[in-house]
This record gives C-alpha cells, sequence and structure tokens, in this order.
C-alpha cells in the first residue's frame, strides 16, 4: 500500500509535527512506502486566482505543484492527513489544496445529479488532528466538521468510501505523558 501524507503545520515544534514524525517514524519501521506533501515547506498557494478559475471546469491546473500534487495521489492507494482544527475546521491552506488539487476530470465528474468522485482507487483516508477543544466539544457543540463535512462529505464525494479521524483534544490542557501516549499509540509502539 502506497501512503500519501498531506501534513499542513506552520510550525516544525507543533504536536502536528511530532505526529508526522512518529507516523512516518512507524511507516520505515513497517517498511510501508509513504510519502509527505508539506503544503508550508512547498510554499503552496491556496488562493484560486482569476486565472485559474477561468480554467477551473475544464480541469486545468496553473500552479505546477498541483500537477505534482495530482501525480502523488494518483500514486497512492491510502491518504492521511495531518493538521490542527483551527476554529472548529481544517486550515484554510488544506481547504485551498482540496479548491485547487481535486480538479473536474482529476478527482470527480458532474453528473446533473451531483458529483461522481473518480478516486475509488483510494482504499482508505486518515485523519490525524490536534484542537484546543475537547473532541466531544468538537462532535457534539461545533458541528462536527471534520467527520461529517470532511470524511463523510468531501472524501466521499471524492470516491474515497472508507475514513478515520483521531484527535488529540483539549490540548492546552494537556500533560506531557497524555501527549506522549497519544504519540506512542501512532508510532505503534
Amino acid at each position: 500500500m502506497h501512503t500519501l501524507i498531506v501534513y499542513c503545520h506552520p510550525y516544525e515544534q507543533s504536536f502536528c509535527h511530532a505526529m508526522l514524525e512518529a507516523l512516518t517514524g512507524r511507516y520505515e519501521r513497517e517498511g510501508v512506502p509513504y510519502e509527505v506533501i508539506d503544503l508550508h515547506a512547498d510554499g503552496f498557494d491556496p488562493v484560486l486566482t482569476r486565472d485559474e478559475l477561468a480554467v477551473y471546469n475544464a480541469g486545468t491546473a496553473l500552479d505546477p505543484l498541483v500537477a505534482r500534487y495530482q501525480q502523488l495521489v494518483a500514486g497512492a492507494n491510502r491518504l492521511v492527513f495531518i493538521f490542527p482544527i483551527w476554529w472548529n475546521d481544517m486550515p484554510a491552506m488544506l481547504k485551498g489544496w482540496l479548491d485547487k488539487v481535486m480538479l473536474a476530470g482529476f478527482s470527480w465528474e458532474a453528473t446533473g445529479a451531483g458529483l461522481k468522485g473518480t478516486l475509488t482507487y483510494i482504499e482508505s483516508a486518515e485523519v490525524y488532528t490536534a484542537s484546543s477543544n475537547p473532541t466531544a466539544f468538537i462532535r457534539e457543540q461545533t458541528g462536527d466538521a471534520i467527520q461529517r463535512m470532511f470524511i463523510d462529505g468531501t472524501l466521499w464525494q471524492l470516491g474515497i468510501g472508507h475514513g478515520t479521524w483521531e484527535n488529540f483534544g483539549g490540548m492546552d490542557l494537556s500533560t506531557p505523558e497524555e501527549r506522549a501516549t497519544f504519540l506512542d499509540k501512532l508510532a505503534g509502539k
């Protein structure tokens, strides 16, 4: 199984970066082939320009990073997303990545009755996040955007039928032991 990790956090000392290191360390130990897209390190511009919108429905990418990302997605059969939850949802950069990379003809086709996803070769998507709010609060009080909108909505609509989400909630009040336990779990220890 070839895994593509889409990582979205600007700070290398973040807990999300520690999650990335835990997962990639596990994949290396287990011999799982993987690649990482680091949106911030790549200098990815998430904003759709006027010129990009003019060719959007044709499925054309003007940004060379988009073409590269599409090749990486096309070569994967598992996607892993790692990002912080900011204001109860994914960071704008990751939303922009979806807007710019998941183009017509590449990841979906119009049917007149909704979109038909074409990423059916991707067997699963795993989403790992960290948040200040407790996970129960995100699920019950703020609309559960990661599960309901991203996994059950967007990823499903793209043709990815199976997705899971693990959140390290209550980040701001967590103990070093709680963080280490979560990272050990990701690392397969």
